[in-house]
């Protein structure tokens, strides 16, 4: 299909960096990037009764996501609020407020019913802070028809990796950066998620073949920085390198990723070729400021 329904489910922010203050929260990144590639977005989400939700809302329909399953909190429940500081090689890290409004995420059943012709759902583990949420994303989960990508998050203090790994049978494929596929590899091997870095290829596909027995995802995308990418599927493993590229601040790349990679694979785009575009984009993204910069002509060419 040239123009894939897609429907991703959680948080929806402001995150607050030294550039500014910019709507984030990773299901909202990926929705944004999924409409410059010309997919057809959906975002279910909860935001405040206040003026930072109104404000959020029309940055989202600015950017063409669609807002009709994004709700609006009880009174008490803020939209939500990220503090991100940036090293000195402008690697984030988030403080994350608590409770918010996305942490009580309703799913209408008006929002069941969409899902269920559509391309593609996202999740992340994130939004699995809130038994709330886990209630909602049963639902969710339960439908049939979409390709489910779930997005591992480990966010201190919300790295919850039997939390992950509950949630895991329920995707079709999961998405998780080079650190967090080691550490869960770890966990599923002794019940400790320690840090156990696979540097090389072959470490790569040893963690997942690990990471797909404990959870039986046959399909398992790893984002690894500078190195680029990697696709393991049933015991093969397909790497694509990455851009080089000034990182101003990586916030938002790996959602920037995980819109191309969906793209692609909603597409029929071949897996080497999909990476390397999802590689482009998390690129580009990298090296701007904020996480859904206006895309160029040419980027998305590339996914057409």
């Amino acid at each position: 299909m040239n123009n894939p329904a897609f429907y991703a489910f959680g948080e929806i922010l402001w995150d607050c960096l030294p550039s500014g203050k910019h709507a984030g929260g990773a299901p909202f990144n990926v929705a944004a990037h999924l409409a410059q590639l010309g997919g057809a977005a959906e975002l279910i989400s909860t935001v405040g009764q206040d003026a930072l939700g109104d404000e959020i809302l029309q940055v989202a329909r600015d950017k063409n996501v669609g807002t009709r399953f994004v709700t609006r909190a009880r009174v008490g429940l803020q939209t939500g609020t990220v503090l991100v500081t940036l090293d000195e090689k402008n690697n984030a890290t988030y403080e994350l407020v608590r409770p918010v409004a996305w942490d009580e995420i309703r799913v209408p059943p008006e929002a069941l019913a969409a899902a269920a012709g559509g391309q593609a759902l996202v999740f992340g583990s994130l939004a699995g802070r809130s038994p709330y949420n886990l209630d909602q994303l049963d639902k969710l989960l339960s439908v049939q028809g979409p390709r489910k990508f779930f997005d591992v998050n480990l966010r201190p203090p919300f790295a919850d990796a039997a939390l992950v790994m509950s949630l895991a049978p329920r995707a079709d494929v999961m998405k998780l950066n080079d650190d967090e596929l080691g550490q869960l590899a770890s966990y599923a091997r002794t019940g400790e998620m320690t840090p156990d870095f696979p540097g090389t290829d072959e470490a790569v596909a040893r963690a997942c073949a690990t990471l797909s027995e404990a959870t039986d995802v046959h399909c398992l995308c790893v984002t690894r920085g500078a190195q680029g990418a990697a696709w393991w599927e049933r015991g093969e493993l397909t790497c694509a390198p990455a851009p080089q590229v000034t990182v101003r601040d990586t916030v938002g790349a790996g959602d920037a990723f995980m819109a191309g990679l969906m793209t692609g694979l909603a597409r029929g785009v071949e897996t080497r070729r999909t990476l390397e575009n999802a590689c482009k984009l998390g690129g580009f993204v990298a090296s701007h400021y904020g996480a859904t910069p206006l895309l160029p002509a040419e980027l998305v060419a590339e996914f057409k």
